[in-house]
């Protein structure tokens, strides 16, 4: 995994050792996202302008809305991105970063690009730019880890 910060846009890339279509199922999949992205499942309507959210189950075990967000591109295998709505805090009102998930086909495999911003531009962006990256190094392994498990390599 590499990771890279601009202080604006939140930037971590790794080469997975599988297809592009192993690597959008992981993506877009919600058994599959659960299985990396803090046990949340992503639910969307797959065209821009759909209605995207990552559902978490809470301690009675019911399915609730954990982010919310909007497709802005569904290009299949290449490049998947949403606008993520960041709740409002007592610092701040509600503000919206972008998502985005680049698919680049590698002789060894597919290199993966996530990258989120424009933080720069936002109130208290640089605190919400600290806690995506670490969100993003916490939860790009563990990516990794998801497309082992579930795909093999490709021969």
């Amino acid at each position: 995994m590499n990771a890279n910060q601009d202080h604006s846009w939140v930037t971590v890339t790794s080469l997975l050792h599988t297809t592009e279509a192993d690597v959008w199922q992981l993506l877009t999949d919600p058994k599959m996202t659960e299985q990396y992205m803090y046990d949340c499942q992503l639910h969307a309507v797959w065209e821009v302008g759909g209605r995207a959210v990552w559902k978490a189950k809470d301690e009675e075990g019911n399915w609730i809305d954990h982010v919310k967000a909007q497709v802005l591109v569904y290009e299949p295998y290449k490049h998947l991105a949403f606008r993520v709505f960041h709740q409002a805090t007592d610092q701040r009102p509600e503000v919206h970063s972008e998502l985005h998930f680049l698919l680049k086909s590698k002789t060894e495999g597919v290199h993966l690009t996530i990258k989120q911003g424009d933080f720069a531009v936002l109130n208290l962006g640089v605190e919400l730019f600290e806690r995506c990256q670490q969100g993003w190094e916490f939860v790009m392994p563990k990516l990794i880890q998801a497309c082992e498990y579930n795909f093999k390599p490709p021969a």
